[in-house]
């Protein structure tokens, strides 16, 4: 079952402080509490503000701290990247405590509900020619990847991503899965782009005799990537960021390797992009004619063999 929702995004999104935003930018926010009984060690804020970046590069942002004391030892070490259609969240932590104290081993934010690693971009419909109102149709695909685990069964975690990008729909990732929609703008108007990707893992034990060694981590990743199928348009982007796919990188990635090649051999083996098992915006289709066959598998292999995307 695709765990991926379709949907019409509900007006929390926009809250008074997104008038505030810059038309694109990226941000990274995260919160580190390692605590033990006895340490003194407070807990690390990290919030980068909105940030301009070139295209090509990223607002990279680590984090890392540490609490010990005579009761035991907590500690964390986690990294956010953040650019124009790509988002990043991976680290762990540990902690253990002694007989008769607690532990406290989270990552989390500081800023209500702020996610981990965030961007904002504006596109614009162009073209040479193509009267203005002209409609465009633009196909945007995303995904989001990787996991997170806690060996504490009753530790708090969950992660997440989600996309706007100019209408009333989006993506909401809450599991890895990837999913295509396309929206039609006319030629000359805008609409803005919204990224971001959350992760809470709150590892908590209180005063006991127990003693505890408890292991918390992430790996995960989030994408968009934007398409335009009418002829004589283009986007023309406030960051000057590319956000065209790599032909073959069907988990945007940034590379074309295994996991991609074990999507194509599932749409390979469905063969028609109509048919209902055939994952959503047929992204295996790499020439749009509307079946995923032998052309397309000589495309692949191309893509294939370079590995990394251009």
């Amino acid at each position: 079952m695709r765990s991926v929702v379709l949907l019409a995004l509900p007006l929390a999104l926009i809250t008074p402080a997104a008038f505030a935003q810059p038309i694109c930018g990226v941000k990274n926010h995260m919160r580190l509490v390692n605590r033990v009984g006895g340490g003194t060690t407070p807990e690390l804020r990290i919030d980068t503000g909105w940030t301009s970046i070139l295209p090509g590069t990223s607002l990279d942002t680590p984090g890392t701290a540490t609490d010990t004391s005579a009761f035991g030892t907590s500690t964390g070490s986690w990294l956010i990247s953040s650019t124009y259609g790509r988002m990043t969240f991976s680290g762990s932590g540990s902690a253990t405590n002694t007989p008769g104290w607690g532990l406290f081993l989270w990552i989390d934010w500081w800023i209500g509900g702020e996610p981990k690693a965030w961007f904002r971009d504006r596109y614009t419909v162009t073209s040479a020619s193509l009267p203005a109102g002209t409609p465009v149709q633009i196909q945007f695909n995303g995904t989001f990847s990787g996991s997170t685990f806690a060996t504490d069964p009753g530790a708090a975690n969950s992660a997440s991503a989600t996309f706007s990008f100019g209408g009333p729909t989006g993506f909401n990732f809450t599991s890895p899965a990837s999913a295509s929609l396309i929206v039609t703008v006319p030629v000359g108007q805008s609409r803005d782009v919204d990224g971001r990707l959350y992760c809470v893992i709150q590892d908590y034990r209180m005063l006991g005799a127990t003693v505890y060694t408890d292991v918390i981590g992430a790996n995960l990743a989030a994408g968009l990537t934007a398409n335009v199928l009418t002829p004589g348009a283009t986007l023309s982007w406030c960051s000057d960021a590319t956000y065209d796919s790599c032909a073959g990188d069907l988990n945007n990635d940034g590379q074309v390797d295994d996991s991609d090649f074990q999507i194509f051999v599932i749409a390979y083996n469905i063969l028609d992009c109509a048919d209902p098992a055939m994952p959503s915006g047929c992204p295996a289709d790499l020439n749009a004619d509307g079946f995923v066959d032998d052309a397309d598998f000589q495309g692949f292999i191309v893509a294939y063999n370079a590995l990394i995307c251009p």
